[in-house]
């Protein structure tokens, strides 16, 4: 990672953090162990087009804070399958519930795809499957083949700081 995104990406982890403190403290009607703050530990990934040599194993760190049973807010950097660093700020919206498993789907920004932008950022929407145990958990997350796009299956491990 490029020293220089080091200070910004904490910035902008502070950001999302006060953002997500303020919303949880405007929500009356959610007891205090709806919220969750998760530490989130970049990404394995498996892309069905294999010849084109990608990096499956995307070292990073996030955090992501559940706001209410069917939101989190979610900011983090890993280095991605195209070889470059990447940022990353989502919504994670998950209205179905099925036992500790949600569904739904995550909409944000990222960058450091150059076949996207140029490798600046740009906006995303991916369908997203989370399991929150009480310490542990998982995001499963499928990139779907688009344009210059080839698709992935994407599996994060988190786990709960409080």
């Amino acid at each position: 990672m490029r020293r220089h995104s080091l200070p910004a990406l904490r910035g902008l982890c502070v950001l999302v953090l006060a953002w997500a403190g303020g919303a949880w403290a405007q929500e009356v009607s959610e007891t205090p162990t709806d919220q969750a703050l998760w530490l989130n530990l970049g990404a394995l990934t498996y892309h069905p087009n294999q010849s084109q040599g990608y990096n499956e194993n995307n070292s990073g760190l996030g955090l992501e804070y559940r706001l209410k049973p069917d939101t989190s807010v979610m900011a983090g950097s890993f280095y991605n399958s195209v070889y470059r660093n990447t940022n990353y700020v989502a919504v994670n919206w998950q209205p179905i519930a099925l036992g500790d498993w949600k569904l739904g789907l995550a909409m944000g920004v990222m960058n450091g795809y150059p076949a996207v932008e140029n490798g600046g950022y740009f906006v995303a929407a991916l369908p997203m499957a989370s399991y929150e145990g009480k310490r542990f958990g998982v995001n499963l997350s499928l990139i779907p083949s688009v344009a210059q796009i080839d698709g992935a299956l994407v599996v994060q491990v988190k786990f709960r700081l409080f």
